[in-house]
């Protein structure tokens, strides 16, 4: 049996310096082409947040290895005691879902939506990706081959060579192979099996009435346990033994989140939010419960040494299974939705609905989107419009029940809409100077605040002349596609094309004078002189600059942690804040010194 697979090229470095932690002031993280604009890494604070941690696994070498967003973060972190290492990463072609070490700590494979990223951990490099359509699990096994799980069945893939072969046609629901790659748990059908990973002989399995696909699966240190939680309870397989049931259905344990994690004296250690229970493996009887405020039920996980891994607040914590001798390993940064600067010239970042000012000061909860331009800021809550003014803000009058905003280049024209249409404010005099009808996924203002470009949810986009409402088509080249604008204070056009990349058009001009790899987010400098795109390379998401005359690009900053959620500048633009973290570093934000 065989598959398509796509391999990836090693990312080509530009420049990739060693970063110190995050907050460290000073460190280059990029230059540009020779007499050109230069980068400089200032500052990335973790701020608080949700956290996209989305798996975690503990390698032979001694290495953390995370799942965050769409990059793998590797940590030297090993064992109480030993100081935490700065972290490595790798940048993923999408999401990632969960992580599997091979024995030899030398690669990693990345589960995906529907694909298999094949990691070399030497080099920090994609190696290859597999097409897997359903991809229900993967795991390396003691001789270093791949078993995957997935509708077609179980199949085992040799490295490098990436050979396939069928293993069992039933379609797979769940598969998880334990770190030493000697035992697997394999759910079909009806059956949830504990097998041996080479042979794939039945140690111990279980069944249900009804089609039960398993659910978390978690080994223990020896590899020799698992537990499988699923809407029936937690069920223990043990190598040799019958299946047992440590939590049933009815028990109120089952209500919320939990992970189950068997130990080798024969207890497994259940954890919930904000408590911990030790329950005996066979009989599922309630041994002891301990009350641990602000522990997260999930993710957790058991190092070789059972040591206990668990995420406290925002921080992960490692500690024997007793939660005695806890050490911090890291703070994970926070997931940040949007950024702006504002009237006073400091960073505003919004996370979970949180708008903070200059020290993660809370300025307002609730908020669904902040924006800012030149010395301006603006939120959107319940649907209504505010601006920003130091640590309060000042209501204002737009769309009823908006549920975005924009501004123009100036910051002192807000467009917000919804579904049934938009309105533009002024800033100065804080009136509606225009509403009109209509759903729209996008309003751009220009400059001058004499026309609306209005991009709807479908159909063609249109120019509104604001003082008549009369409409017309973009002035653009016949068939474009766009579905937003960028205007710079000197008329040039940023037009973002559904493919992702954008149109830069100079002013009068029907045709684009360049077409630059990045897009989103795009913001032109207050000066008009650099248009920042966000832009995916083979390395991983980057800030470029760009000269708005030409599109040549003037710098690139080194790789991100995923694709910016913001670009703010400064009002003097010389200072770049980019809704991203470094990829090598625990940062949230990324600031920028731009230097000429």
């Amino acid at each position: 049996m065989s598959r398509l697979f796509r391999l990836t090229l090693p990312r080509l470095t530009l420049l990739r310096p060693a970063l110190r932690r995050a907050g460290s002031l000073g460190v280059a993280l990029t230059l540009g082409a020779a007499g050109s604009v230069t980068l400089t890494f200032r500052e990335s604070p973790s701020l608080p947040g949700p956290v996209a941690l989305q798996g975690v696994a503990w390698d032979t070498a001694g290495r953390l290895h995370l799942c965050l967003g769409a990059r793998l973060l590797s940590v030297n972190a090993a064992r109480p005691g030993v100081p935490t290492a700065s972290p490595s990463a790798v940048a993923l072609p999408g999401p990632c879902q969960g992580v599997t070490v091979s024995v030899d700590a030398r690669q990693a494979a990345v589960l995906g939506d529907g694909r298999l990223d094949l990691i070399d951990l030497s080099t920090r490099s994609v190696t290859g990706t597999l097409p897997i359509p359903g991809l229900s699990g993967a795991g390396f096994t003691a001789d270093g081959t791949l078993l995957i799980g997935s509708p077609a069945g179980l199949e085992r893939v040799t490295l490098p060579g990436l050979t396939h072969a069928a293993l069992d046609p039933t379609p797979v629901t769940t598969l998880v192979v334990a770190p030493d790659g000697m035992r697997a748990v394999v759910g079909r059908g009806e059956r949830t099996q504990l097998l041996d990973a080479g042979t794939l002989r039945v140690l111990s399995g279980s069944g249900c009435d009804g089609r039960c696909p398993p659910g978390a699966v978690q080994f223990s240190a020896d590899g020799r346990s698992a537990t499988v939680q699923a809407a029936q309870g937690v069920t223990a397989l043990r190598d040799g033994f019958p299946a047992t049931t440590v939590l049933r259905a009815a028990e109120p344990e089952l209500a919320g989140p939990l992970s189950a994690l068997p130990l080798r004296d024969n207890t497994a250690l259940i954890l919930r939010d904000g408590e911990t229970q030790v329950r005996d493996l066979q009989t599922g009887h309630r041994e002891t419960r301990r009350v641990v405020p602000g522990l997260r039920a999930a993710p957790a996980a058991l190092t070789p040494e059972e040591h206990l891994l668990t995420l406290t607040g925002q921080g992960l914590t490692l500690s024997r299974p007793d939660l005695s001798g806890a050490q911090p390993l890291l703070t994970l940064p926070g997931v940040v939705s949007g950024g702006a600067v504002g009237s006073d010239g400091t960073l505003l970042t919004l996370t979970d609905g949180a708008l903070r000012g200059p020290g993660s000061r809370g300025l307002a909860s609730g908020v669904q989107e902040v924006a800012g331009a030149g010395r301006a800021a603006f939120t959107l809550r319940a649907g209504a419009l505010a601006e920003v003014q130091g640590a309060a803000l000042r209501p204002l009058p737009g769309q009823r029940g908006a549920a975005h905003l924009s501004l123009n280049h100036w910051g002192n024209h807000v467009a917000t809409w919804n579904a049934q249409g938009f309105s533009v404010t002024a800033q100065k005099t804080g009136r509606v100077i225009v509403s009109a009808p209509g759903a729209y996924a996008r309003v751009t203002v220009s400059p001058d605040a004499t026309r609306a470009y209005l991009f709807p949810a479908s159909g063609d986009p249109r120019v509104m002349l604001l003082a008549s409402r009369k409409t017309f088509a973009l002035p653009v080249q016949p068939g474009a596609l766009y579905r937003d604008v960028q205007i710079s204070g000197q008329g040039v056009f940023a037009y973002l094309r559904a493919d992702g990349r954008t149109d830069l058009y100079l002013p009068g001009q029907r045709q684009p004078v360049a077409t630059l790899g990045g897009g989103a987010p795009a913001r032109f400098s207050p000066d008009s002189t650099m248009l920042a795109l966000g832009t995916p390379t083979p390395g991983g998401w980057v800030v470029t600059l760009h000269d708005p005359a030409s599109g040549r690009e003037l710098a690139r900053s080194a790789p991100l942690d995923g694709p910016p959620t913001f670009l703010a500048w400064s009002a003097d633009s010389r200072s770049l804040h980019v809704g991203a973290g470094p990829l090598d570093g625990l940062g949230s934000v990324t600031t920028l010194t731009v230097t000429p």
